[in-house]
């Protein structure tokens, strides 16, 4: 894959990937680095920032945010603004927005990546978990990577089995080592300089008018054609593997395959058993554990029934009462 961007020369500072001994705030944690991005303050945060920390004592946990939500005394917090570079820079001038979503938004949602791979690169992270905001996390990651075999891989996310169809994969639960990062940074950068992927990207265009997919251009885009380049790199956290599975939405039967769980008021049938979220695989006609669960959309206002940490009894309550009320008034109104 050919490197396009100024990230080998003009980034010199560290040797990425090297064992450097991790920031001193982490506490001297050795698990796996957790990161989430987010802009803003956002209620959920109380909750999927805490279930991280709660499921992962051993990982230091990084939220790549702003001034409004730099609030959490349990984690390591930077600011955006310091974590950008020249290869954003570079990004943000071939960037062309092809999205119905407003250009800001899905420009970030590409920008962030970069974000984590200058983290990486500035804590010597050979390796990190990188989570969707709205994600809760229920499983030891460090464990898990160990468990899985993941270091075999250079990243892993979630595909589902349409994913050549809706040209699309998700990295809202995703696994990534310093070359994985590396070369899917360099990839978004090539979907708009080199003419192959340029020519890709307008086949991709084409069809999404051709279907009346109206989801466009987005950094969901490009990691469906870096899943096309490296398939055989790359791990699938959507399909069941030893009884687990990561979630891809909870608001979907489907995960990996179509209609795969048991499905009833709009959003996946859960019960917490030992801490862990557990649905019922209809295909497989067992039940899997699931690492993740993703609360994408309105399902958020749920998102207080699953936390298993401990605290926020008060805030729990509140929001139970805020969800109850707003289904009365919706019945009524």
């Amino acid at each position: 894959m050919i490197n396009t961007s100024p990230s080998s020369a003009d980034l010199k500072e560290t040797v990425p990937g090297t064992t450097r001994d991790q920031n001193q705030k982490s506490g001297g944690r050795s698990g796996i680095p957790i990161i989430f991005v987010h802009q803003h303050y956002s209620f959920y945060l109380e909750y999927t920032l805490r279930q991280a920390a709660h499921s992962n004592p051993d990982s230091p946990i990084h939220l790549l945010g702003d001034a409004d939500n730099n609030r959490f005394p349990f984690l390591i917090h930077h600011n955006v603004s310091d974590l950008l570079n020249s290869e954003t820079d570079w990004f943000k001038s071939v960037y062309q927005h092809q999205s119905p979503n407003h250009y800001d938004y899905e420009l970030f949602c590409f920008v962030r990546w970069y974000l984590v791979k200058e983290l990486m690169r500035r804590e010597g992270y050979q390796q990190v978990f990188v989570a969707d905001s709205d994600v809760m996390i229920y499983s030891d990651i460090s464990h898990y990577v160990n468990q899985a075999g993941l270091t075999k891989y250079q990243a892993a996310y979630n595909v589902g089995v349409d994913y050549q169809w809706v040209r699309s994969a998700s990295g809202h639960s995703s696994y990534w080592t310093w070359e994985g990062i590396s070369q899917f940074c360099d990839l978004m950068s090539n979907l708009y300089t080199l003419p192959r992927f340029i020519t890709f990207m307008d086949q991709i265009r084409a069809e999404k008018i051709i279907k009346n997919d109206r989801a466009g251009i987005s950094d969901m885009t490009a990691l469906y054609v870096y899943y096309e380049e490296e398939n055989s790199r790359i791990r699938n956290l959507s399909a069941c593997l030893n009884g687990s599975a990561f979630d891809h939405n909870i608001s979907m039967a489907t995960n990996y395959d179509l209609d795969e769980y048991e499905f009833g008021l709009g959003r996946k049938k859960i019960v917490i058993k030992n801490g862990h979220p557990v649905a019922y695989n209809l295909l497989l006609k067992k039940e899997i554990i699931l690492h993740t669960l993703h609360f994408q959309g309105n399902s958020k206002n749920i998102i207080h029934r699953y936390y298993t940490g401990g605290g926020l009894l008060g805030n729990k309550a509140l929001r139970e009462i805020r969800f109850r009320a707003s289904v009365l008034y919706h019945m009524v109104r």
